[in-house]
């Protein structure tokens, strides 16, 4: 996928910008995690640290509708640790994710146009932008990357009318990922199951 992405921007790069210009931030949602079913799952900078988030892993937390409604997360999401050693670190959210919202410690990013949501999802997700942020985030101790740093990220900016085919292809790719990933999760949840009935024995 991702050598298609990078010759796809290569064939269809017609400007270059900055993240600000075309894309919305927000920081996530303050509340104290639990592993009651309270609500939502409760994304953290803790799940997205990991080579894919496993969601039966993910907390939940308490929330009234309202904010449910601003800060739930939807597929082609992107969300970016904003602080700490995996400042930079970023997840596209999938299409098969339970209900949930993100943690204040995130950020999520959103291309104004909608068609742009896989391109803008890969490039976040990217060793360049990873690179950019912890280069640039400031504080020695507890790097920091807040929406303005975020924005100053310069990307490639493909025609739109070549997106149709984009899109469908990464659609493809991300199934594809995110089932097997489903199928490592149970394999997980069946090996902790397994674990706990053999010690308590």
């Amino acid at each position: 996928m991702r050598a298609y992405f990078k010759e796809y921007t290569a064939n269809n790069a017609s400007i270059t910008g900055k993240l600000k210009d075309y894309s919305v931030m927000q920081y996530g949602y303050t509340e104290t995690a639990t592993t009651e079913p309270v609500g939502p799952k409760f994304l953290r900078i803790t799940d997205i640290a990991q080579n894919y988030i496993d969601w039966n892993g993910v907390p939940y937390c308490p929330i009234s509708e309202e904010n449910h409604e601003k800060y739930v997360l939807s597929e082609g999401d992107v969300v970016v640790a904003r602080t700490g050693a995996t400042v930079g670190y970023a997840k596209m959210v999938g299409r098969n994710i339970p209900d949930s919202v993100f943690a204040s410690f995130l950020v999520r990013i959103r291309p104004i146009d909608d068609e742009y949501r896989y391109y803008f999802g890969l490039a976040i997700t990217s060793a360049e932008f990873l690179n950019f942020v912890q280069t640039n985030a400031g504080g020695s101790a507890q790097p920091q990357a807040n929406p303005p740093l975020l924005g100053e990220f310069e990307l490639s900016i493909p025609n739109k009318q070549s997106l149709p085919e984009f899109n469908t292809k990464i659609s493809s790719f991300l199934g594809v990922i995110e089932s097997n990933e489903t199928e490592i999760s149970k394999l997980h949840e069946v090996k902790d199951t397994m674990v706990k009935m053999l010690s308590s024995r």
